[in-house]
């Protein structure tokens, strides 16, 4: 949202600043065709139990999708200014078995949106340097399951279940370097080079809860569901907590690009693009843990766990169709 605000501060002082001045403006509508990747990898078996992962674990995510994108820029002179933002949804982004831990089930879907700012500077007509803003997020709705022995007493067979909310926001500046030469009186080529400094925050939100259910084997000693209820505290089985964990971290990317650009006339053009993205994130930070509910005993269980730490790194990579229509007033 800073950034996104800060998008408009800029482009308000720009067109003041240029009001009086010849610029040109334009508009642009495409389609992005997505592919997304995410791997969650962690080497460090000191961690503790609130960690993504498990240690000594990999696990790989991915979903294709496609996103409307919108664009505005204006020009003026060797400068060029513009605002692109794009969203697009898709379900099933981690794998449905054995996440996030061994054992258990996981289903997700997802709203994935990306804005970015950016200002170039033709050098000649053949290139251009860039830099600018990126915001990316990803809220994911998820629900975690899994069946499980009780340790201790043989009558009860546990049914965990983990339901909420994940946002994943990225942010960050970007440095480019811009190639472009003609083919043909109404057909160019481009090509893309940049780097990226981000930042990777990972906010969940989510109600942990636990059900017993009757074992077979109290079952079979001729007990009910209910009877073993009558045992436990309470009088339900159903034991939740809510949990908010948060974590923090930095890392860099490589952004590569190739596309065609066809003039249709002198305010209409078609760009055909191909971009891959590489992000790499270090370990972070968890700077929130807290949880409130109730404990087995059916007494209040409401803290936080301080010094939790992560040793999962996370790297995504993205690969980007793009067809857009633009027109220059």
């Amino acid at each position: 949202m800073k950034i996104k605000n800060f998008y408009l501060v800029t482009f308000a002082v720009i067109s003041f600043s240029m009001a009086a001045e010849e610029l040109k403006w334009g508009v642009s509508l495409g389609y992005e065709k997505i592919d997304y990747g995410v791997t969650l990898e962690n080497t460090d078996p000191g961690t503790s139990s609130s960690d993504i992962v498990l240690a000594n674990t990999v696990k790989k995510g991915s979903m294709s999708y496609g996103a409307l994108a919108l664009g505005f820029d204006m020009k003026y002179g060797n400068h060029s200014f513009s605002v692109k933002s794009a969203n697009g949804d898709s379900d099933d982004l981690m794998p449905g078995t054995d996440f996030p831990f061994t054992g258990w089930s996981h289903t997700d879907t997802n709203d994935r949106s990306e804005t970015s700012f950016n200002y170039s500077y033709k050098l000649n007509n053949n290139w251009s340097v860039a830099l600018g803003l990126y915001e990316g997020e990803n809220e994911m709705e998820f629900t975690n399951n899994r069946t499980i022995d009780s340790a201790v007493n043989s009558a009860i067979v546990w049914s965990d279940q983990e339901k909420g909310v994940q946002d994943s926001t990225s942010e960050g500046a970007y440095l480019a370097a811009v190639y472009q030469n003609q083919i043909s009186n109404k057909l160019f080529w481009y090509g893309k080079m940049a780097y990226q400094e981000s930042t990777f925050d990972i906010s969940q939100n989510y109600v942990y809860g636990e059900t017993a259910t009757a074992s077979q084997a109290w079952l079979d000693a001729g007990y009910t569901q209910a009877d073993l209820i009558g045992f436990l505290p309470g009088d339900t089985g159903v034991y939740e907590w809510d949990i908010v964990y948060e974590v923090e971290t930095d890392g860099s990317a490589a952004v590569l690009g190739l596309g065609l650009v066809y003039v249709l006339s002198p305010t209409d053009t078609i760009t055909l693009g191909y971009e891959r993205k590489n992000y790499s994130y270090d370990a972070g930070e968890v700077t929130t843990y807290t949880y409130a509910g109730k404990s087995v005993g059916n007494l209040d269980n409401v803290g936080s766990v301080d010094g939790a730490t992560t040793g999962t790194t996370f790297d995504e990579e993205a690969d980007y169709i793009t067809l857009t229509y633009r027109h220059q007033f």
